[in-house]
């Protein structure tokens, strides 16, 4: 009985731990620091172009100045970008899981979901109304 219970305790063990690193720190955190120099770029743009951006994708392409290798380390990911009064929010996402997420008007990354145990939806938690305010 008390072998059942130590192989469970085991099994148990490496399950949670598997599943807390599920992704490389030292990746994420690279694809953060990239990310939140996309998001400034992106809020300046958006902020400081007299050109319109009828979609998301051609203001991030306007932000990068159309080199899409800044793009190549997020290949196998998805890019969201959503407006909030004028301010941009870009969200990294992984199978409509969001990674992180990161206003463009910040100076640091601001959400770290991926060091989270629960998995949330692709979707904008900030509100850009109360951290963009200067």
């Amino acid at each position: 009985m008390k072998y059942i219970i130590l192989v469970l305790t085991i099994f148990l063990s490496v399950g949670c731990n598997k599943l807390a690193n599920a992704h490389d720190p030292e990746k994420i955190i690279d694809l953060a620091s990239q990310l939140k120099d996309i998001a400034a770029a992106v809020d300046g743009t958006l902020k400081f172009s007299a050109q319109q951006y009828v979609t998301s994708q051609a203001l991030l392409l306007a932000a990068i100045n159309n080199d899409e290798t800044k793009l190549e380390p997020f290949k196998g990911y998805e890019l969201k970008i959503e407006i909030q009064d004028n301010h941009a929010i870009l969200l990294l996402c992984e199978h409509d899981v969001v990674l992180i997420e990161d206003a463009g008007c910040t100076a640091q990354s601001d959400v770290q979901h991926w060091q989270s145990t629960a998995n949330k939806a692709c979707e904008v938690t900030l509100n850009a109304s109360q951290i963009c305010s200067f």
